[in-house]
């Protein structure tokens, strides 16, 4: 038997879509809206939704989804402004609604159908469960009712995100745009967007060391109550965003700055109860919008009543069809929003390298699609890594040039490309005949073994071949590293623990073991904190290394995090072992997904220097 009766705890977004849609599958059916708030209540300026989703409404509610576009500004590009320069990226497809409009277009037209909406009306939690077939949960990130039953859900909230503040701003937006604005006291940010004639969604995101020596975090304790916004930071924002803003004021509605909040919950219904938008699940904005999601469980969830035989069932296959689509939006906001949380680290990059660099953060989109979407840029940044690695040196035609191809210096010494290969002494030659712009000579067994002069000749041949050598001692090897040096070889890479500290670091790369978990966990903070230690200790730079098993896509994936993370935080030269064998070629613009492209990627970025492997050919 079908439900009959329906109580949406929550008349945001995700509630009044569901009742309409419940009512215009169920007519019969007794649905009820509680809201705590008043009808026209409600924070925050403009929503977004993509293409897809705005699909999505289509085909479950033409009528809703003709009037949202009507009350809807539409743009496709994107603008990052960067140290001067405003670089656009076409190809996208945003719709943006303000929230008051969105909210009572989804009351009106839940209303049409006959549920009842209540106002100024909080269910108390006793009632929660009550008689009604289905209790459906829409309050919020904060839900009420979800904390009263968090251990029933196996909710989990990350309040570490970064800080950030909501405006408007009648200031002129054609696109969705990312100033990013140096002060004396740190780096801002801002997600800007249209998303009515006239006025604009101004969103400003910045680190906890700025905002407190802005002094924001003394006006953020002042703006405490409900609906009180912080005018201090309205007005020092006003004026450092002043440029972008055109001189406009931003807009204020309880806006205070916050953390971003990542809610998880292991299972989405309990009893009669039933998750849905931000009470179930929350993603960076960076990503989407939490407003999409919402009105996308909605849908989900009332196809799952009608269709199933009973409330649980309805329940499990409404949970089974959204929480992959979920799962992959959290799993692609997470590196955006600590893209967002960590910026001012990379504002020293130069705008090609830095826009390249935001476009790749999530691993969304492949190298293929970048081409596709924005090809001009994918070529500016290729351009300008080229020029960059090798200054003077004409563009070759044709096809982008891989950036392993490309020259580096390390400490003074010239590399003729990218490409680290390890070798045992008694085969140094004929790795350096490879064509690898640095040899690496693993002495860490037994040290060298061979007299001077003899090492002097083979070092010289290495030379020959075009290839730099590079020693591998183990820590504390003051023998082999004497050794080396006197034989001509500048480099010294030394294997160390992490418990260890680098000593002497002349002309030393460190050698360490890449941990086998994510790099954003406390243990991945404390190997990244020590790689940090070792460069200020005078080391010119950190070879992560992998064992083999580990050199797979997911072990590199998340190396290369790690790569990442030491690369902004040391400015250092930074090399990570990838698979032997990879295809030496032009970066793969039609399926993306091979080496050569993922280390061609991972390069323009910015986010490591060299590979250590063997290449399958010659440079």
């Amino acid at each position: 038997m079908r439900p009959q009766t329906f109580a949406v705890i929550g008349g945001g977004p995700a509630g009044l879509f569901l009742a309409r849609l419940v009512k215009m599958r169920a007519p019969q059916a007794s649905v009820t809206v509680h809201e705590r708030n008043a009808a026209d209540a409600t924070f925050g300026f403009g929503v977004v939704f993509s293409d897809r989703t705005m699909a999505a409404f289509e085909r479950a509610d033409p009528e809703t989804c003709r009037r949202l576009r009507e009350a809807s500004v539409q743009w496709t590009d994107m603008e990052l402004r960067h140290r001067g320069r405003a670089l656009r990226y076409g190809g996208y497809g945003f719709t943006a609604i303000s929230r008051r409009t969105l909210l009572r277009i989804l009351q009106e037209q839940a209303a049409e159908v006959g549920a009842r909406l209540r106002f100024h009306h909080e269910i108390p939690l006793a009632d929660a469960v009550g008689d009604a077939d289905v209790v459906a949960v829409a309050d919020g990130a904060n839900s009420a009712t979800r904390k009263a039953y968090a251990q029933a859900f196996g909710t989990t909230v990350d309040a570490s995100g970064p800080q950030y503040i909501w405006f408007g701003t009648p200031a002129r937006f054609d696109r969705v745009t990312f100033p990013f604005v140096p002060t004396r006291f740190g780096p801002f940010a801002a997600h800007a967007y249209p998303y009515e004639p006239g006025t604009s969604t101004f969103i400003v995101e910045t680190d906890t060391a700025t905002w407190r020596a802005a002094g924001m975090d003394a006006s953020t304790r002042a703006a405490r109550a409900p609906g009180v916004s912080d005018t201090h930071s309205k007005e020092l924002l006003e004026e450092i965003f002043k440029e972008h803003l055109d001189g406009h004021p931003l807009l204020v509605n309880n806006s205070k700055w916050a953390s971003f909040q990542v809610v998880r919950n292991d299972t989405w219904s309990h009893r009669n109860m039933v998750l849905l938008g931000d009470a179930a699940h929350t993603a960076h904005f960076s990503v989407g919008s939490g407003t999409k999601m919402a009105m996308e469980d909605a849908i989900a969830l009332a196809e799952a009543l009608d269709t199933e035989g009973t409330t649980a069932d309805a329940f499990r296959a409404y949970e089974t069809r959204r929480r992959p689509e979920v799962r992959r939006t959290q799993e692609w906001a997470a590196p955006s929003m600590r893209w967002w949380s960590t910026f001012a680290r990379r504002l020293h990059m130069e705008p090609e390298q830095f826009g390249f660099h935001f476009l790749t953060r999530t691993g969304a989109i492949s190298y293929a699609g970048l081409k596709r979407r924005h090809a001009s840029r994918v070529d500016e940044v290729e351009s300008w890594f080229a020029r960059r690695s090798a200054p003077g040196t004409p563009p070759e035609p044709g096809a982008a040039r891989s950036a392993v191809c490309l020259p580096l210096t390390v400490d003074g010494t010239v590399l003729a490309n990218r490409i680290a290969t390890v070798t045992p002494p008694d085969a140094i030659q004929s790795s350096a005949r490879a064509g690898g712009g640095l040899v690496i000579v693993d002495w860490s067994a037994d040290g060298p073994d061979g007299d001077q002069d003899t090492w002097r000749a083979t070092i010289e041949r290495v030379r020959g071949h075009g290839a730099q050598p590079m020693a591998l001692v183990r820590a504390q090897d003051t023998v082999g590293e004497e050794f080396a040096r006197a034989v001509g070889i500048r480099l010294i890479e030394r294997v160390l623990p992490t418990t260890a500290a680098l000593g002497d670091g002349a002309s030393v790369m460190v050698g360490v073991d890449c941990p086998p978990v994510p790099a954003w966990t406390t243990q991945g903070e404390d190997f990244v904190r020590w790689c940090s230690e070792q460069t200020r200790a005078g080391a010119v730079g950190v070879h992560l290394r992998l064992p083999e098993e580990e050199l797979t896509v997911e072990g590199w994936d998340r190396a290369l995090g790690y790569a990442d993370l030491v690369r902004e935080r040391t400015r250092k030269t930074v090399l990570l072992d990838v698979p032997d064998g990879w295809a030496l070629a032009a970066p793969d613009s039609h399926r993306g997904e091979s080496w050569g492209t993922r280390i061609h990627t991972a390069l323009l970025s910015g986010r490591l220097d060299i590979v250590v492997a063997h290449p399958l050919g010659r440079l």
